[in-house]
Formats: structure tokens, C-alpha cells, sequence
């Protein structure tokens, strides 16, 4: 018989309370219903790395820019699922600098920015899992990152926690370091690599579309339980314990 348990997020806020709440929960939530988003529901970023000319990694028959725009649609499918809205850098085979996909999240005013990459270590090598990164703004460092909102750190560790659970993949943790795309961003923005395709047995994985949706809902439940831990989206979710 089915229990009903409430978390309450509401007297939480932002702070990373909520998430090392969420950080030692056994199984993973569901997003939020539609209904649940209240007044206009969160607007997130979703960047497919690299495009056009830049292909990114190429290894056992796999070719980064493309497997990273299939998960990137995939995410886009469950957060709209979830009652978000999002909108895309690319959704075609299309090269974007850097600066221009960070400058996407300030232009339209977004609550979250997530790039999705792959991961590479060598071709052969053995080395697997998910890992998600993101930047730590230092006092000394320029105005656009000095300036740059708290809750990078936060958001990163629920959705490589969430993205973790979902897919079953090595949690290779949640890992700061300024990468120009999330750096430049003006909201709590992560870089999300979905898996190694230098690892053989990783990369079967990775080209199961069954597995790239696995990857996709984890994203998006940890994007959806982040923003759900913000001052303006503070709420009781409702989730079901069998």
C-alpha cells in the first residue's frame, strides 16, 4: 500500500539544505506536474555541445556533437514534461562560440543553464561514468563572473546526484572549474558529460536510445528539484513511496 510522504521545500529557499537533503534519498523523484509550477514556470537554457565544424570527441563510432544534440532534445522533451519552459542554443548541426551560448541564458532571462557533453579519456581506456561541472566565482575574478548568482555548486551536485540514480552510471561527483560556457553564464549554469565514449562498453550504452532517455529524465529531475529549492519557486512536493 502506497504512502504518501510531503517534503517541504518552502521554509528551504535556495539554500543547500534542500539538496543535501535530496543528496541522501535512496531513489529518485519524479518531476513536478505542470500544475505544480505556480505563476509563469521557470525558464532553463539547454546547450548541445559543439556543432557545425566543431565535432567535439570522436570515438567507437560516435561522434560527440551529435549524441549530445540527441540528449540535449531528449531534455528538452522532460522539462517541458515537467511544465518548464526551455529553450535550445541549437537544434540542428550548427556552430555556436562560447560567449554566444553564455549570452543566450542573460538575453532571455533564464533560471538555469545545462550543457550536455561527452566525456573522452583516450580511446580503450576504462574510465566511465557521469560527471557534472561547475564554475566558482572568485572575488578577483571579471564583473560578469563576480556578479554571477550562488547556486552553481548546488544545482550540480542534485543533477549529478539525480542523473546518477536514474542511469545507474559511476558518480564521478559534481566538480568545480571555470569553463567558459557555464563561467560566462549569468544563472546557475552546469555542464553536464553524459559518459565516456572513449570506453567501450560505455559507448553501447550511450548509443541505446532507451539509455540517452535515462540520462535525459536525470537531467531534468535534478533541473526540476533545483529550481524548485529557489525563493520564487518554493513549494511542497508531493512524492509517492511504495
Amino acid at each position: 500500500m502506497a504512502a504518501q510522504t510531503l517534503v517541504a521545500f518552502a521554509a528551504l529557499g535556495g539554500s543547500a539544505i534542500s539538496l543535501v537533503w535530496l543528496e541522501r534519498q535512496n531513489a529518485a523523484l519524479p518531476c513536478p506536474a505542470a500544475s505544480r509550477w505556480h505563476e509563469q514556470p521557470p525558464l532553463v537554457i539547454v546547450d548541445a555541445g559543439h556543432g557545425g565544424h566543431d565535432g567535439g570527441a570522436v570515438a567507437n563510432g560516435v561522434i560527440e556533437k551529435n549524441l549530445a544534440l540527441d540528449i540535449a532534445r531528449r531534455l528538452k522533451r522532460e522539462l517541458e514534461a515537467a511544465g518548464l519552459r526551455v529553450r535550445t542554443t541549437r537544434d540542428g548541426d550548427v556552430f555556436l562560440p562560447l560567449e554566444d551560448r553564455a549570452a543566450f541564458a542573460a538575453k532571455h532571462g533564464a533560471a538555469a543553464f545545462v550543457s550536455v557533453h561527452l566525456n573522452t579519456d583516450g580511446e580503450g581506456s576504462d574510465a566511465e561514468g557521469i560527471e557534472t561541472y561547475y564554475a566558482q566565482a572568485a572575488p578577483l575574478m571579471s564583473r560578469q563572473l563576480a556578479t554571477k548568482p550562488a547556486g552553481s555548486a548546488d544545482f550540480a551536485a542534485v543533477v549529478q546526484r539525480m542523473t546518477c540514480m536514474l542511469t545507474k552510471a559511476q558518480n564521478r561527483g559534481a566538480k568545480a572549474r571555470s569553463y567558459a560556457v557555464v563561467a560566462q553564464a549569468v544563472c546557475p549554469a552546469v555542464l553536464v558529460e553524459c559518459g565516456f565514449i572513449t570506453s567501450e562498453t560505455e559507448s553501447v550504452r550511450l548509443k541505446r536510445e532507451s539509455y540517452r532517455d535515462q540520462v535525459a529524465i536525470g537531467i531534468a529531475q535534478g533541473v526540476a528539484l533545483f529550481l524548485q529549492t529557489q525563493p520564487s519557486q518554493t513549494r511542497l512536493l508531493a512524492t509517492t513511496v511504495k
